[in-house]
């Protein structure tokens, strides 16, 4: 379908504190991209976890439940066509850096906390699922019992596994 798993926005390999909660996961895991070519592999870690963050609060709020596969297509699309040599550098920075590190990991997480939650329409995601090829997907495309601030904050700990008084407001670990 026509804008499933676009990006909107060629941020090029930014770091971090440049990310803001306007940057689909379309736009971030093309940034890993462009980071992982450049060889910043840091940046590319610390964008790879925070598209992971929005793909999944995103696969939370949509009704269409096949659409969330977009997330494991977009991370398929970013590392295709990379040599093997820096995919085996990112996952040993990635897992350095946003696993074992956690001073790095919690400064990621306060980092997350000032970007703040999705503040995007999800079409690209939207337009990714079974409903696109069936109906109007926009038509009801949004759950209507979703609760944008408790997904992101379970996010913190469930997906992001954000050190304890990393995150205010969660209970995070």
């Amino acid at each position: 379908m026509d804008g499933s798993l676009a990006s909107k926005n060629d941020i090029g390999c930014i770091t971090i504190i440049n990310a803001t909660n306007k940057l689909t996961p379309a736009d971030l895991y093309k940034g890993v991209a462009d980071c992982i070519n450049a060889e910043k592999y840091e940046n590319a870690s610390e964008l790879f976890a925070l598209a992971g963050m929005y793909g999944n609060f995103d696969a939370a709020r949509v009704s269409d439940k096949t659409a969330g596969q977009a997330k494991t297509v977009l991370i398929m699309n970013t590392f295709n066509g990379l040599p093997e040599d820096k995919k085996q550098k990112f996952s040993a920075v990635f897992t350095e850096r946003l696993s074992k590190n956690k001073i790095a990991l919690r400064d990621f997480c306060l980092n997350v906390v000032k970007i703040g939650y999705p503040a995007y329409y999800p079409d690209y995601m939207i337009l990714h699922g079974i409903k696109a090829f069936t109906g109007n997907p926009n038509k009801d495309a949004l759950s209507e019992t979703f609760d944008p601030a408790a997904t992101w904050n379970k996010l913190f700990d469930t997906y992001l596994h954000c050190p304890s008084g990393a995150v205010p407001g969660t209970g995070s670990k």
